[in-house]
């Protein structure tokens, strides 16, 4: 409960903290003005970052232990937060970020959270005199590292938000509560600013946030390998944080070759040669995204493995990365021009008639089946609807209440909570383990699988630009891959199925106007009701509906919330 509460309010602050730090940007001079270096055309707020920094601060406050080392984690993030921050305003010289850094990293290590068993030197631990010094680099070189990355829309957050979910993972399996917690409430921060700075931004995170992000994740994986997971590689942290490591060796000792400072900047970042390359914004995140998620597959396949094994592995994926960099410098190989908007959607399915509004069609009418089988179901369960017409009549008056009193965007915003409510719930009830009737299991999930074809088709074949994935959306995507391939139960596949595809077909459906949807209006805001009935009224079960009688399995969560 502690894990889910620690995301959720992370990401609620974060959310919340966002536009009102976007509109106060210009007010507190931290604006990102554009240069030669940076491929933005206007100044962006830079304030991203501080809301970040808010939301983990808080959120570890209120949930994590007064205990060392967390509590040396909250000064030394606060310290760079603070650095950070002037930096964002007054644009420091890099000596007084150095500074920043070295105050805060020698705190952490003071409080005891270092390197103790170093690779290739056994299993004893080393002496502080070797240990402090590389632990040192080790941080401030992963805190710089992430902040010379950052420098696409939705980059550095989502490589970073990539590696923190792998710590938490790795935590939560061995029972590292307060480790997981803390990296997912650095998560939640992370996720709710994505939401503002998926490409096109509107507003970046800065030092403040770039800085605080690459400063904890390095401490995380430190305590991870050395106090919570001690059989796992002390090498791990170099796949978990791969790309950005790599990154940064790249560019600094190109720029030392060059007879450059390696603190200069320059355009040689392997987004920007991706750009080079002929790859669009979003096909060099993607790309980049996919890099990293070789490193963490790596990491996750070699965590048990010998020193030489992990080295070795990420030296092979480094060595095949620059060699595909190289081969393309010197062939010229650019990827294809993108088309514009207008002709990228042209093709063999825009010639077949009637394609366009058979999706839309299809569309709603998958919905409209998964919300009425969700209402069947609860009819069918729940002992709250024994007597189910007054019930029902009562939903569908205050559901056609709803849609008279409330024009959008109030009522669209109302009608998706209902359908994401039901969607979740439906996570819950209809598994194959709960239900008797489980061909209703089968048969929904066939229509979702046939649902999310049918949203790619219409996405290809809409005439307008109504929707279009985007680079969070490839990260929601990973992660659902993520929890279906590491799952040990059916639960999180089963639920994360029915969620994903109705959040897109929804998404979907939204972006047209609502006003000939009157029955899918009316289908969801009876099944919302029902849902928030059930929730607050118990989980008493119907003996004859599911196998399993007494309270509905998982319902301690809900009454946790409650």
């Amino acid at each position: 409960m502690e894990l889910f509460l620690s995301f959720t309010l992370s990401t609620l602050i974060s959310v919340l903290l966002m536009p009102v730090l976007i509109r106060s940007a210009k007010y507190l001079g931290m604006l990102d003005e554009p240069d030669e270096r940076k491929v933005h055309q206007h100044a962006i707020p830079r304030c991203g970052g501080l809301g970040i920094s808010i939301a983990t601060l808080v959120t570890i406050s209120v949930l994590a232990p007064f205990d060392e080392p967390f509590n040396s984690l909250l000064i030394g993030g606060s310290i760079i937060v603070f650095f950070g921050l002037l930096d964002d305003i007054f644009n420091l010289n890099y000596k007084w970020k150095f500074f920043g850094q070295f105050i805060a990293v020698i705190f952490v290590l003071y409080k005891g959270i270092y390197l103790r068993c170093l690779p290739f030197a056994g299993l004893d631990d080393a002496s502080l005199w070797i240990a402090y010094p590389l632990s040192f680099i080790f941080v401030v070189g992963v805190t710089n590292a992430v902040n010379l990355s950052d420098g696409l829309d939705g980059l550095a957050a989502g490589i970073m938000l990539m590696t923190l979910a792998a710590i938490a993972f790795f935590a939560e399996h061995v029972g590292g509560k307060d480790l997981a917690l803390i990296a997912l409430a650095l998560i939640g921060g992370i996720l709710g600013f994505l939401r503002f700075n998926s490409h096109p931004a509107i507003v970046f995170m800065g030092d403040t946030g770039s800085q605080f992000i690459g400063f904890m994740a390095a401490f995380l994986c430190i305590y991870l390998v050395e106090n919570v997971y001690i059989t796992l590689n002390p090498a791990l942290p170099l796949l978990l944080l791969g790309l950005p490591v790599l990154d940064t060796l790249m560019v600094m000792s190109q720029r030392i070759y060059h007879g450059k400072s390696p603190f200069s900047p320059d355009k040689r970042h392997i987004h920007h040669r991706l750009l080079a390359h002929g790859f669009s914004h979003a096909e060099a995140v993607s790309c980049i995204y996919a890099l990293q998620s070789i490193f963490l597959l790596a990491a996750f396949l070699l965590r048990y493995q010998s020193d030489l094994a992990v080295v070795g592995i990420y030296g092979l994926i480094c060595a095949a990365i620059l060699s595909l960099f190289y081969w393309a410098q010197q062939t010229g190989w650019r990827l294809r021009a993108e088309l514009n908007p207008r002709d990228r959607r042209r093709g063999v399915l825009r010639r077949i008639g009637g394609l366009y509004w058979g999706c839309r069609l299809y569309i709603e009418f998958a919905l409209l089946l998964y919300l009425w089988v969700m209402i069947f179901a609860m009819f069918e369960s729940f002992t709250l609807f024994s007597k189910p017409e007054p019930f029902f009549l009562m939903s569908l008056f205050l559901s056609a209440l709803l849609v008279l009193l409330f024009k959008s965007p109030f009522l669209n915003s109302l009608i998706k909570l209902c359908v994401y409510i039901t969607a979740t719930f439906s996570g819950f009830i209809l598994t194959p383990e709960n239900l008797n009737f489980n061909y209703i299991e089968i048969g929904v999930n066939g229509y979702l699988i046939a649902l999310m074809l049918v949203i790619f088709v219409g996405i290809r074949v809409t005439r307008r630009n109504v929707f279009s994935f985007s680079t969070q959306d490839l990260l929601i995507s990973l992660f659902a891959v993520a929890a279906v391939l590491l799952s040990d139960t059916p639960f999180p596949v089963n639920f994360l199925f029915k969620l994903l595809c109705l959040a897109y077909a929804v998404e979907y459906l939204f972006n047209f106007p609502l006003r000939a949807y009157r029955l899918l209006k009316l289908s969801a805001l009876v099944s919302g009701i029902m849902v928030f009935a059930v929730l607050l009224n118990g989980y008493d079960l119907k003996s004859d509906s599911f196998k399993l009688s007494g309270n509905l399995p998982y319902s301690a969560f809900f009454a946790d919330l409650l």
